[in-house]
């Protein structure tokens, strides 16, 4: 007598629309939270004869912060407003995500939603660009000082991280297709009647005959 064969457990992957909503949602987040994270240090020495002092300022998303050790230049915590862009973007991306996960059964806008999705992924994409040129434009301002030495803070990682995951969720609502709409249900008490539209077939088969004219034919004399 044979065994039983094992019966095989089925696992049911996610559908691409809560995957793609899922890699939004993380984007957005890591958009937003990266904004309060530090882009980089920023360090300079200054040699004044047998003396040597060192400077450091952090510059934020939100602030740009001096210590107020060595030589203070300005004040020691200046306020930006840079993370608007990131702030932005993640919105967009947010949006996407909720319209993605919690749309089921409503008539999606895949089209809005892959524009908020690029849009976001260029926004920090363009911030990421725009910290870098900073950091680049401070060095070049202090081009007096006898050495410098900077450090990527975690918030421009994080926002590097964000921009990647941004990129992804397009590309993977770049193959999701719009959901057909559900038959209409009917209650137990009513019946719905659907129409189809087929062809019937022929019946029996062709017979040729000759017929004359209609104008022409004269009915045979009776005798």
């Amino acid at each position: 007598m044979s065994e039983p064969t094992p019966s095989v457990p089925v696992v049911r992957l996610p559908s691409r629309r809560i995957v793609a909503g899922v890699v939004l949602l993380a984007a957005g987040l890591l958009a937003i939270g990266g904004t309060f994270g530090s882009l980089f240090d920023l360090s300079m020495s200054f040699s004044f004869g047998l003396t040597s002092v060192g400077h450091t300022f952090t510059t934020t998303s939100w602030t740009t912060e001096y210590p107020t050790l060595g030589v203070p230049f300005g004040t020691a915590s200046r306020p930006n407003y840079f993370g608007l862009p990131a702030v932005v973007a993640g919105a967009l991306a947010l949006y996407g995500a909720d319209a993605l996960l919690r749309g089921r059964g409503r008539p999606l806008n895949l089209v809005r939603v892959r524009l908020f999705a690029v849009a976001a992924c260029a926004l920090i994409a363009g911030y990421i660009w725009f910290a870098a040129t900073n950091l680049i434009d401070s060095i070049s301002v202090n081009a007096d000082a006898d050495g410098f030495g900077y450090t990527t803070g975690a918030g421009m990682w994080i926002l590097i991280a964000a921009c990647l995951v941004a990129a992804l969720g397009s590309v993977l609502l770049l193959g999701l297709t719009p959901e057909a709409a559900s038959a209409p249900t009917a209650p137990a008490d009513e019946v719905i009647v659907y129409q189809v539209d087929a062809d019937t077939p022929p019946m029996g088969f062709e017979v040729p005959v000759d017929l004359p004219p209609t104008d022409t034919y004269q009915p045979p004399e009776k005798p």
